[in-house]
């Protein structure tokens, strides 16, 4: 969206009127004149080069040359000015174009008539503008927020509420133990972090015959008889009142991206009886915001069902591995490679991560449960809440990138992805491992460490969408306020600017972007921000969503990748967003059709794992041969140092 033609007029009129009124540098005879216009045509030329503002000098310089040529009845030279009077103005015209909120600026400029568009440059009168507009933003905030984030949920505070907090590590039985309890509540919820879990838990209770509903971000199976109801964490409805609630792996309210919605439901639940599940680190903030709260609790601590050993020597992938494996790696590539080296040896493998549809996962953990496959080839995308028969847990890499940097994994992350070994009744001992010493010694230090979690991640309050300025700069605004205790933190905002971003460039194709709460629902959507192909379909949704009373259903056969399981992982994930978006914006959906093309992609992803993986093989690019598991280079050890030898050779004969 440019400048409107009555906003540029509006702005011309006043530059004009501000270099008619401008009264300094007075100009005393021609050669001093002559002098002025040289200095201010190389500033011009100079910040036409290199693209930037122009400055307030050239600006005064020109009115003044204006001036002195009026009283010199020179018009010739009178002409030359005002024509590069009208250049800077396009000049400046163009910056205040390029601001990132020019409606507001413009208005600004416009309604304070003291401002002098000549004696100032451009882009320092845009840093007053944001630096006026921030101080008037940060104060009308901070008048519509609670200092303390537990106010904001006064019913839940007035209720009388028992909180039970289950404290153990993994394999210890505290999810099991509250979800029995679950069973028999009239009106209870299950809050976890996956939309595996919450399946799971789904299921585990339609098997115990208790009426049920499902409700995740992705899909939803709601029973009018429904007693129960498992979610994902956000989709807790906290306007309902429930006689048992079930908050599952607390330790999540930390997660700079998500741990608002467990903060949410701690305060914010509205339930007589409140059992909380989580790791030994999360006892002290769950602790803290319960005192805050003034609740009562008790606790239960639980100790793991099995033993847990850490081995002496080194995995070796070609000599030890042995049934009951589970082989840990951190990204999909990695995975598929190392069970594609598994099939060369004839082990059948189960593939886990994070890209996989949450029935395929459970597909692949029953084929592993069942016997059917021998391993386990996953991400860290086990080690959050399902129970496998594992015997032993492999670390093939004890790094990890983390979207920032590659860096040794964590206490917390060992001991979530390590408690997985063992089963009572089947392996009453687990094993972990390393697959070279200093892996296996890392794991061992940092497992025992007592990382305590600080504070809890608290979200973004929609009220303050009332403020009248734009999203992003209100989400910013508040982020940079500190809340008053060192308790909470706020919830991380960069891929919400990044979506805002991506759809202010396409603003005037958005029916509803003036809008704020519409705008609002579209950034806060789960979209892989990674993936162009959702990216692209979710910025069609945010401009077509007005046009009819359903949006585009995704097309298999339109989805391009480089294999046919890239391609149904991506398309899983268009339908998952088809669904989401439909059902945040009040569409009306095939279901039918999701469904039934949510069983046939599920098909496609299994039949493709189930497929040779040598594919997914990593070989060197120079010689085709086999490079060593989490070999960081393309080349193997022989080409790497053959290609460099050749490249310093080649630049010691031009030297």
């Amino acid at each position: 969206m440019s400048i409107s033609p009555n906003e540029k007029e509006k702005l011309r009129k006043r530059y004009d009127a501000d270099f008619l009124s401008f009264n300094e540098n007075r100009i005393k005879d021609g050669r001093s004149a002559a002098n002025r216009a040289r200095e201010m045509r190389t500033t011009i030329n100079a910040r036409l080069d290199n693209g930037k503002a122009l400055t307030a000098s050239p600006k005064r310089q020109c009115a003044a040359l204006i001036r002195y040529y009026q009283g010199q009845n020179n018009a010739a030279q009178l002409r030359n000015m005002e024509k590069t009077q009208r250049q800077m103005i396009s000049m400046d015209l163009t910056y205040i174009d390029s601001c990132a909120h020019r409606e507001k600026f413009i208005q600004y400029l416009l309604e304070h008539p003291e401002i002098s568009l000549v004696a100032s440059g451009i882009s320092d009168l845009y840093n007053k503008y944001v630096k006026a507009a921030e101080k008037e933003l940060r104060k009308a905030i901070l008048g519509m927020v609670q200092t303390d984030a537990e106010l904001e949920y006064t019913q839940a505070l007035a209720m009388e509420r028992r909180f039970i907090l289950h404290i153990g590590g993994t394999n210890s039985g505290k999810t099991y133990e509250s979800v029995e309890r679950l069973k028999k509540a009239k009106c209870g919820v299950y809050a976890g972090p996956l939309r595996l879990l919450a399946l799971e838990i789904y299921d585990k209770l339609r098997a115990a015959e208790i009426p049920c509903s499902m409700v995740t971000g992705e899909e939803q199976h709601i029973s009018e008889d429904s007693r129960v109801t498992a979610c994902t964490a956000e989709m807790v409805d906290l306007d309902q009142e429930y006689d048992v609630a079930v908050i599952d792996e607390a330790q999540m309210i930390s997660d700079p991206f998500r741990g608002h919605a467990w903060s949410r439901l701690v305060m914010g639940i509205k339930a007589k009886e409140v059992h909380i599940c989580m790791a030994p680190e999360a006892e002290n903030i769950i602790r803290r915001i319960l005192k805050r709260c003034h609740a009562k609790y008790d606790v239960v601590r639980h100790s793991r069902n099995t033993e847990l050993v850490f081995e002496d020597k080194p995995f070796d992938i070609d000599r030890d591995l042995t049934r009951g494996d589970a082989l840990i790696l951190f990204s999909k590539r990695m995975v598929l490679d190392v069970a594609a080296r598994l099939e060369l040896q004839g082990v059948r493998a189960s593939v886990i991560y994070g890209n996989l549809p949450p029935q395929i996962r459970k597909k692949q953990f029953e084929m592993f449960l069942s016997g059917e496959n021998d391993v386990v080839v996953a991400t860290d995308a086990i080690g959050l809440g399902v129970n496998l028969p594992i015997r032993r847990i492999v670390f093939m890499e004890h790094m990890k990138f983390d979207g920032k940097e590659r860096r040794p994994l964590n206490e917390f992350e060992v001991r979530q992805i390590a408690g997985r070994a063992g089963r009572r009744g089947m392996y009453d001992i687990g094993y972990v491992t390393a697959t070279t010493e200093a892996g296996l010694e890392h794991i061992k230090r940092v497992y025992p460490m007592n990382h305590t979690i600080e504070y809890a991640i608290i979200g973004f309050p929609q009220v303050l969408l009332d403020i009248d300025e734009p999203i992003d700069q209100i989400l910013t605004s508040w982020y940079s306020i500190k809340p008053n205790l060192d308790v909470y933190r706020k919830m991380d905002i960069k891929e919400m600017l990044i979506k805002y971003k991506s759809l202010y460039n396409i603003r005037d194709s958005i029916a509803g972007f003036s809008d704020k709460q519409e705008v609002y629902n579209m950034i806060s959507c789960d979209v892989d921000l990674g993936n162009d192909k959702c990216m692209a379909m979710w910025r069609y949704y945010c401009r077509t969503y007005t046009a009819d009373v359903s949006i585009k259903f995704p097309v298999f056969d339109e989805v391009r990748g480089d294999t046919r399981l890239e391609r149904a992982e991506t398309y899983y994930k268009m339908l998952d967003l088809y669904n989401q978006f439909s059902v945040r914006f009040g569409k009306i959906m095939e279901e039918e059709r999701l469904a039934e093309e949510r069983l046939k992609t599920e098909d496609i992803i299994l039949t493709e794992l189930g497929k040779s993986k040598k594919f997914y093989l990593r070989r060197c690019n120079y010689c085709g041969k086999l490079l060593p598991v989490g070999a960081r280079s393309s080349l193997c050890d022989k080409c790497y140092y053959s290609v460099a030898g050749a490249r310093q050779a080649s630049g010691q004969r031009k030297g």
